[in-house]
């Protein structure tokens, strides 16, 4: 039976962890199922799950036998190491045929382009596609489908649906993520394990406790950042109305019986809405008890849920679903450790008034601070840290010619994400030509409303650069500049400049070498009150939580990211650029912070010297991820 309604073809998208699921799952009521194989997916934390080759090969044959439809995930970040790997198995699964590609990575669109791989791409719910700039750079890259962000409404997904042909997915049921999708660090900074490359650990399933919360508070939740499951089984006629054309059931480390009896379940529920939309009967919520793990909830489908979406039953608490086992415990951030560093040898020839020293800052009074203090490039972020409030076009034009006079650059720092709203006064506020020398770009979508040739843009850290394919794949589109991911291995962020030049671009790349920069990024408002600042703790760290003039959270690490020690290191593998991520400081930190850096880019070979002496603002120093 082909589903349609409107003359729109739907869809609903069940998941398969392994072949042996598989084999029910695609005789059930789904029109689709996603799964992966044994390399670059989603899911590779769990032993006994994906397929090998030959059951895609065999998953293939059944769909088709059943009138059905197969999706691969290839939706992991590409490490430089498995770039080789990945264009072995795109050439695979372009002789293998399935009905499309799921993927996250810039890089696998750049390597399907140069290959001639002619499969549908969908893009995954990891690239955040939240807003119609989005939606058309991708469109204009060959992408069919995005899966939207878990963050999007219903309205505006109807919104988007009347702006664009590309179809859309949408989260209709399973295991939410408290963070944007692709912008939770955590798992990585703590452990070396990338949510971003299937193998989160799931720090935001621990107890935290919040210090300023009274213990009987409705706030004071013991799992702040556990939402809950999503469940949209009794709004399947709102999901369709609003243009959504594929349902997207989570669920690839959930057991046979569980996917099966929920897809059909689900498929019930679409059939029943299309054979009489006005009259017929509607889905009953308590038809789902028997599939309840968590609390829940319509997430951010009809508008934000706040504490609402917290879940207080079940394996809230981090657990697998099948095995009872912890996926983590709180667990301390690393200390730096300074003599990481000391084998590495400064490249010669290299001039210290080639190495430029950017701060993205926090409001106008700091932007003076850091420049007066020898930065060359200010970042000055149009999403502050509450109270602050983006900088007007005057104070801008008053900031740009003190720039100017000290021999530095002005940038703006876009949002990371940007609802629609927010797209359109972004576009009118630089239809005035603010007098910049560039933006530093959160997201894809800035692409579409920057003339490039006119403005430079750099896309920032959130665009999870993690290859030399995918910082080229920028620069052929205008970029100028690039910013590593923050969860890349220290060898694989140390070459990346090479590898961006194998990939075949000049364009260089700035790394981030100290700060807070948030770890995880989430409309979830943890307070529930709207506070500007509070504080999460576990018995071992305290995290800080900052509210941006947007109202989205962003979640600080306890210790600062601070990469003294390897600046000799990173200079020897290529970076001139190095930025201070310094919107959560003080004037005085700021101050001292860009003074130290340039010293320690004059005189490199003392960047161990000059950690020794560093007082810290925080918890102590790390690496983050790029200790491992």
């Amino acid at each position: 039976m082909v589903r349609n309604f409107n003359g729109r073809p739907l869809e609903l998208l069940a998941p398969a962890g392994n072949f042996d699921i598989y084999k029910d799952v695609i005789r059930s009521s789904c029109d689709a199922v996603y799964c992966g194989g044994q390399v670059l997916n989603m899911r590779m934390i769990r032993k006994g799950y994906n397929f090998s080759n030959d059951e895609l090969k065999d998953a293939v044959a059944l769909a088709n036998e059943n009138s059905k439809k197969l999706y691969i995930t290839v939706n992991s970040l590409i490490d430089p190491s498995e770039m080789s790997q990945a264009e072995e198995y795109l050439a695979f699964l372009q002789e293998l045929q399935p009905h499309a590609l799921i993927v996250q990575d810039m890089a696998i669109l750049s390597l399907a382009k140069k290959m001639g791989i002619t499969l549908p791409m969908h893009a995954s719910v990891m690239m955040n596609v939240h807003n119609i700039d989005m939606i058309r750079f991708l469109e204009r890259q060959g992408v069919d489908r995005v899966v939207l962000s878990r963050e999007n409404t219903l309205d505006e997904v109807r919104l988007l649906s009347e702006q664009t042909s590309v179809e859309l997915e949408y989260f209709t049921h399973g295991d939410m993520c408290v963070c944007h999708g692709a912008q939770c660090l955590y798992s990585s900074w703590l452990f070396g394990m990338s949510s971003n490359r299937g193998r989160c650990l799931k720090p935001c399933r621990w107890p935290f406790s919040n210090p300023a919360m009274s213990s009987d508070s409705i706030y004071n939740k013991p799992f702040p950042l556990a939402v809950k499951d999503m469940n949209l089984y009794s709004h399947m006629g709102d999901m369709i109305t609003a243009g959504v054309s594929s349902f997207k059931i989570e669920g690839r480390m959930r057991n046979k019986e569980f996917v099966v009896d929920l897809v059909n379940r689900y498929g019930e529920a679409i059939d029943r809405f299309l054979a009489d939309p006005v009259g017929g009967d509607r889905a009953d919520a308590e038809d789902m008890e028997a599939f309840k793990k968590r609390d829940f909830s319509t997430g951010y489908a009809f508008g934000k849920p706040g504490i609402e979406n917290i879940n207080t039953r079940g394996e809230g608490s981090g657990k697998f679903y099948s095995t009872g086992k912890m996926f983590s415990t709180p667990t301390k951030e690393r200390d730096a450790d300074p003599s990481a560093g000391a084998e590495e040898i400064f490249s010669a020839g290299v001039k210290p008034s080639d190495l430029k020293l950017s701060v993205r800052v926090n409001s106008t009074g700091q932007a003076r601070a850091a420049m007066e203090a020898g930065a060359s490039r200010i970042y000055l972020s149009l999403e502050p840290y509450a109270p602050e409030r983006p900088a007007s076009l005057k104070e801008i034009e008053e900031l740009s010619l003190q720039c100017r006079s000290e021999d530095a650059e002005l940038y703006l720092a876009l949002p990371r994400m940007t609802n629609d709203r927010q797209g359109i006064l972004l576009r009118e506020y630089f239809a005035q030509n603010p007098p910049i020398a560039g933006v530093l770009a959160g997201h894809s979508g800035a692409f579409e409303y920057i003339d490039t040739e006119a403005c430079a843009l750099v896309c920032d850290s959130s665009m999870n650069i993690y290859n030399g394919e995918a910082a080229a794949f920028f620069a052929s589109h205008g970029a100028s500049g690039w910013t590593p991911s923050l969860e890349l291995p220290y060898e694989s962020l140390k070459a990346l400049p090479g590898d961006a030049k194998t990939a075949g671009t000049d364009v260089t790349g700035e790394v981030i070498v100290h700060g807070l920069p948030a770890v995880m990024y989430m409309d979830h408002d943890i307070s529930g009150t709207g506070e500007n600042s509070s504080a999460l703790e576990t018995e071992v760290s305290r995290l800080t939580v900052r509210r941006d003039w947007w109202e989205r959270s962003h979640l600080l690490p306890h210790k600062e990211l601070c990469l003294l020690p390897r600046l000799a290191g990173l200079i020897d593998g290529g970076y001139r650029s190095f930025r201070l991520e310094l919107q959560a400081y003080t004037l005085e930190d700021t101050r001292a912070l860009v003074e130290l850096y340039r010293q320690a880019l004059d005189h490199s070979e003392r960047g161990g010297e000059l950690f020794e002496s560093l007082e810290s603002t925080a918890g102590g120093f790390t690496y983050g991820a790029h200790q491992f």
